[in-house]
């Protein structure tokens, strides 16, 4: 008797596994009165909180499987439960059974075929998004990011662009950042990672935390701490390590656009993914320049104006040109001096 109360405690509570599923299955299959009465004899004992909300049924299946190492779960099932009466308890059960069974299914079927997500934020805006074990991601224009649909015991995601993350602290489940030719590990932290294909620069800064840089080996590279940066050349296989002020180059996620003698690259790359444009720069000395400036709400025009209080350089936009598919180029801005 007592067996059977567990196995109802941990059904009720979520915590059952597939065996146990099983097992209730085929009591409730035997229309075993005296396992009726145990049920709802001890129904109070069975009430469990109420689930947090999901923002769709993938999403908290994800969270169900990444959290299936023996932590308390709030399922769809316990909404359920708190829903209906003592008295519909009989009536209930086999509706439960029958969602537990799809849940465990559908948990399956995205482990066989290896289900990913691929989320792109077009060029002059942001994206924010949440990872199936509740850590947050911003990209920026011009980004991607791919991940499982579900998560197992390295939660690793692909990248391209520029992206800040948010890591949910899991000491058991190291969250990996693949980022062309490194890796970055973390289990806990705030941190923006800048790789691009056409740039030989991955650039790494961390806000909160402690991270570890990896080679494509995943042997470790270097450790950082927070308000460092990492610049990994891969043309040189080398790594630069600096001290720096993070909170401008993670103010992109809040809106903000923030220089502090940023060089003429740094601020034409910025902008780029900022505003979705190209920029060129016709004379080399102007390389040369650095800024300072916080931009908000200034469209490219009022930025490059301000740019100009600061410097001395000029700035014409072309005309954008229409491609094979029918789509407009990017809008492109020549710099040169005076």
């Amino acid at each position: 008797m007592n067996e059977k109360l567990n196995l109802l405690k941990r059904f009720f509570n979520d915590k059952y596994s597939r065996t146990d599923y099983l097992e209730l299955k085929k009591l409730l299959s035997s229309q075993d009165n005296e396992f009726e009465k145990l049920i709802t004899a001890h129904w109070d004992e069975f009430k469990t909180e109420t689930i947090r909300s999901q923002r769709d049924m993938s999403e908290m299946l994800a969270k169900i499987n990444f959290e299936m190492d023996g932590k308390p779960q709030k399922t769809i099932i316990a909404k359920f439960i708190q829903t209906f009466s003592r008295v519909a308890a009989i009536l209930l059960i086999p509706l439960l059974l029958a969602l537990g069974f799809l849940v465990f299914q559908f948990n399956e079927y995205l482990f066989q075929k290896d289900v990913y997500v691929e989320v792109s934020s077009p060029p002059g805006s942001r994206t924010h998004l949440n990872l199936p074990d509740g850590s947050d991601v911003w990209l920026n224009g011009d980004s991607r990011i791919r991940y499982p649909a579900i998560f197992s015991k390295l939660r690793e995601v692909e990248m391209k662009g520029e992206a800040f993350f948010k890591v949910k602290s899991d000491t058991k489940h190291p969250f990996i950042v693949s980022a062309d030719e490194i890796f970055v590990r973390a289990t806990g932290t705030e941190f923006n990672v800048l790789s691009c294909e056409d740039e030989d620069e991955i650039r790494v800064i961390l806000k909160e935390g402690n991270v570890a840089i990896l080679n494509a080996e995943h042997s470790e590279l270097k450790q950082m701490t927070a308000g460092c940066q990492v610049n990994y050349l891969k043309t040189k296989d080398a790594i630069n390590y600096s001290k720096i002020n993070a909170e401008d180059y993670a103010g992109w996620i809040e809106g903000k656009l923030i220089f502090r003698n940023a060089s003429m690259a740094e601020v034409v790359s910025r902008m780029e993914r900022w505003y979705g444009i190209d920029i060129e720069i016709a004379d080399e000395e102007l390389l040369q320049l650095h800024f300072k400036a916080t931009f908000i709400d200034e469209n490219i025009e009022e930025a490059l104006k301000l740019l100009q209080s600061t410097a001395t350089f000029n700035y014409r936009f072309t005309k954008r040109q229409t491609r094979e598919d029918g789509s407009f180029e990017n809008t492109k801005i020549f710099i040169t001096k005076n």
